[in-house]
């Protein structure tokens, strides 16, 4: 388990700069190595799974709106961190409108199968996220023109 203090900090470039970021201590970074890796931890206290990737030169994990405000934490606010390695699965569970889409486009589920799994996650959560019907079935027909770009959602 690495322990270590961070700032939040903003993506350097669009369309990052509306997320907020943790980017790990260099001792930290070093022991994890290159490429994506599955973690778990805690900031502020606040457990966690997450993921940290290397980007702009710096290994570091994107913190969802909810672990922020879990935490009582914003932008530019110092916090202690915990972290380590999650070895744990983390499995795709497909909201019925995006499944529906991917059973419909052969393509576009061997495309979405193929991506990150954050890619696949952020896909997963666009469509789920949504409290109506009708606008998780309008973000799953939206989604395949996305995953062919290999691309966040919007």
């Amino acid at each position: 388990m690495h322990a270590f203090r961070a700032t939040l900090v903003p993506g350097r470039k669009p369309p990052y700069t509306s997320w907020t970021f943790i980017e790990l201590a260099d001792d930290v970074a070093v022991a994890f190595g290159p490429g994506s890796h599955a973690v778990r931890g805690t900031l502020a206290g606040v457990p966690f799974r997450g993921t940290v990737s290397r980007s702009g030169g710096v290994l570091r994990m994107p913190v969802r709106r909810e672990l922020l405000d879990s935490a009582g934490v914003l932008r530019g606010d110092a916090v202690d961190v915990t972290l380590e390695p999650d070895p744990e699965p983390r499995p795709d569970v497909l909201p019925a409108e995006l499944r529906a889409v991917l059973d419909g486009d052969p393509e576009a589920a061997r495309l979405f199968a193929a991506l990150p799994p954050a890619h696949r996650r952020a896909w997963v959560a666009y469509v789920a996220e949504a409290k109506r019907a009708d606008t998780r079935q309008r973000r799953a027909a939206r989604a395949t023109d996305g995953i062919r770009a290999r691309a966040f959602p919007r």
